[in-house]
């Protein structure tokens, strides 16, 4: 299975129907599931209905009791009582899904792999320099043909059809972001990880920071998944961060959470270590000792 061949995989979007469908009108039967999200209309894809039930079933986000489909236990209550929070709450449960561990054990197998392809592309995507990244499909396929060591072996992308659904579950996943041009932004997806990144504390050295937030999203600096797409790169290719630099999309969304006041950056004499944020061409931006938690945002 993959997450990222849209043809036959499904589309973020056939999920959000699907789950709207079980919150609104509780469990019930494949097939009248199937039928309530439009199954028997002429204008929608039954087949998409189908595979996307089937795939988010298989990777645990989907149930079956007393012979109905229903959301899983341990989402129910996250996705909340209603069909609009639980389509609101849905990105940051796909993320948590998408990357178990036990969905992600066969990283770089290309058959049964379950999300690892979602979560190698976009471990890969937020290593580049996301100031130089092109986003043109055929562009990231020579990218990807120039840094990967062992592309019998190993791939990203593949093909066009994948970019472009990785493209799209990054920017539903709050790894990108849409204007004028696509770009590589996880902002949106670090700001919904903050309160498990800090747990009980309101304030972690710039270190403790970025491990917990690799440890809650691995595509992260330092991620488990982040750690084996990069043992995957040429160095000649991609070059290495230095020690204590953070990459240039985890610098951009930490800048952001700043800037709106999400979080409040330090540099203090008193440090129990730092951070470097970098920009294109690992540019430094700024050194950081400590990042506090705040629930406020800064106005304008």
């Amino acid at each position: 299975m993959s997450v990222l061949n849209q043809a036959s995989d499904g589309l973020y979007t056939v999920l959000i129907v699907l789950v709207r469908a079980i919150v609104r009108f509780g469990p019930r039967s494949r097939d009248d599931l199937i039928l309530t999200c439009g199954g028997s209309v002429d204008a929608v894809d039954a087949s998409q209905l189908r595979n996307t039930l089937n795939r988010w079933t298989e990777l645990g986000l989907f149930g079956q009791e007393n012979g109905s489909v229903t959301i899983s236990e341990q989402y129910r209550s996250d996705l909340g009582k209603t069909a609009d929070e639980a389509e609101a709450r849905l990105p940051g449960i796909v993320r948590t899904v998408a990357m178990l561990a036990d969905n992600n054990e066969r990283f770089w197998e290309r058959e049964k792999s379950k999300s690892a392809d979602l979560s190698r592309a976009v471990a890969w995507m937020l290593a580049q320099d996301i100031y130089t990244l092109d986003g043109n499909v055929k562009k990231l396929a020579e990218l990807e043909g120039a840094q990967i060591a062992d592309s019998a072996k190993q791939t990203i992308g593949k093909n066009d059809t994948r970019w472009n659904g990785l493209k799209a579950w990054m920017l539903y996943l709050g790894f990108a972001r849409d204007g004028v041009q696509w770009v590589v932004d996880p902002t949106d997806a670090l700001r919904d990880a903050l309160p498990d990144i800090f747990g009980s504390s309101r304030e972690l050295s710039g270190p403790a920071f970025v491990e917990r937030a690799a440890s809650v999203l691995p595509v992260l600096d330092g991620g488990a998944y982040r750690t084996k797409v990069e043992e995957s790169l040429k160095e000649r290719s991609w070059p290495r961060p230095r020690a204590g630099c953070l990459s240039s999309s985890m610098s951009r969304a930490i800048q952001r959470l700043d800037r709106e006041g999400a979080v409040t950056l330090a540099n203090r004499s008193d440090t129990e270590g730092l951070v470097t944020l970098t920009g294109t061409s690992m540019r430094t931006w700024r050194e950081v000792s400590h990042v506090a938690f705040s629930s406020a945002r800064k106005e304008g």
